[in-house]
């Protein structure tokens, strides 16, 4: 048992042990006043406690995801080199890529076509640069839109893929057993299975007047970038949290546990919050992370301890940049999370890195001349391929509403 879940039980039964001598007595005499106060003064003691180890813990985290992402910058420091020598990322292709954004490949050069075909071409289209020399490149405009406005993603645990990548989960660990000197020790083993992620299709679609791209002031790449960065952005958020796994990711509300069914079919009680925060095992609860949406946090804003405290659950950081939270863990707002509507699933705590996101490392893009010709404008076409799904049931958990 941990330090922290060790200070935190002893809290728990101090408050419980202050709350009997309450309820079991109408009028409290000096002395039973006197033990109430001393057990709420410890239990106010042990929380501040609490904050500075789990305060410590977060330090040592983002110290390790800060390593962990100075080896992923390497990572893909590599990957851009291999994509150089390819001619992928050479200057000649990023070039011919900007002219066959606003010219067409009718409007290009013999050899401005041969450097635009080093990229992959399938069936008209090609893969948009991932560096550039003078500016951010259409797909990083993508990947940096779609990241500011899915703050799930940084809880996730993202992978690049070239395809369908299948990855061992375990169900079930083995246990140990004691056993007398000379005797038969008996077999347990872990119990493993597996899913396969298979990036899905995600497309979007936007139409540019010529005028706007005859204009060579105009920053095309950061214009389409946004757009399609935007649109991407809202319909990962929704699957990456309620898709169906049909053509589409398997939303984290699909995966998770249900640790307890509501009383209420359009509220919640702090004693339910409490019971799904420690339906958890320690290890997801220390990493853990509460997701709902704008209008069920407002509600459960209102809410106060059942400690006669009368102090609210909420917490704000005082900390600019920093989450606020509840029990003591970051609150993450997503608005494609469920209402608190009889047999919905409004409110998800757990440790969010459990649910993996695969993406196809290539975006693709297509130029459309002809189909709005008659309106004297381009069709532009951008497709991406990903993935997601929660690796471990129990590591998230969730309120139904009843």
């Amino acid at each position: 048992m941990s330090k922290t879940q060790n200070m935190r039980e002893q809290r728990c039964k101090l408050i419980a042990d202050a709350r009997t001598i309450m309820d079991a007595n109408e009028t409290l005499d000096a002395e039973q006043r006197s033990q109430v106060d001393a057990m709420l003064n410890d239990a106010d003691t042990l929380k501040l406690d609490i904050d500075r180890f789990e305060a410590i813990e977060k330090e040592e985290r983002e110290l390790k995801t800060s390593a962990g992402k100075e080896v992923r910058e390497i990572e893909v420091a590599q990957k851009v080199e291999e994509r150089k020598s390819k001619g992928i990322d050479s200057e000649e292709y990023r070039n011919a890529f900007d002219k066959y954004i606003r010219k067409g490949k009718h409007g290009m050069t013999h050899s401005e076509l041969r450097d635009l075909n080093e990229g992959t071409a399938s069936a008209g289209g090609y893969l948009a640069p991932m560096v550039s020399a003078d500016q951010a490149s259409l797909q990083r405009i993508v990947i940096d839109t779609m990241d500011d406005a899915i703050e799930f993603m940084d809880l996730a645990t993202v992978i690049n893929v070239e395809g369908q990548i299948t990855l061992p989960t375990q169900n079930a660990l083995g246990s140990a057993s004691w056993t007398n000197e000379a005797a038969a020790i008996s077999t347990s083993d872990n119990s493993f299975n597996q899913i396969t992620l298979t990036p899905y299709k995600l497309a979007t679609l936007t139409v540019a007047s010529n005028e706007l791209l005859s204009d060579s002031v105009v920053d095309l790449q950061g214009y389409m970038g946004v757009t399609f960065g935007r649109r991407f952005a809202q319909a990962l958020s929704a699957a990456f949290v309620n898709g169906s796994g049909s053509g589409q990711p398997t939303g984290i509300t699909d995966g998770a546990t249900s640790a307890l069914t509501a009383s209420s079919a359009t509220s919640v009680s702090f004693d339910e919050l409490y019971d799904l925060f420690y339906s958890l095992k320690e290890s997801y609860r220390r990493n853990g992370t509460w997701l709902m949406n704008t209008t069920v946090l407002s509600a459960i804003r209102q809410l106060k301890h059942s400690s006669g405290t009368n102090s609210y659950i909420w917490e704000a950081s005082p900390i600019a940049g920093q989450p606020d939270t509840i029990l003591g863990r970051p609150v993450v707002v997503n608005d494609d999370c469920e209402a608190m509507t009889s047999g919905l699933k409004p409110i998800l705590f757990g440790d969010m890195s459990y649910y993996y996101i695969a993406m196809r490392q290539d975006m693709n893009f297509r130029r459309l001349d002809e189909l709005y010709a008659n309106t004297d404008e381009t069709g532009f076409l951008s497709t991406m391929r990903v993935d997601g799904e929660l690796t471990l049931s129990e590591a998230v958990k969730l309120i139904t509403m009843g």
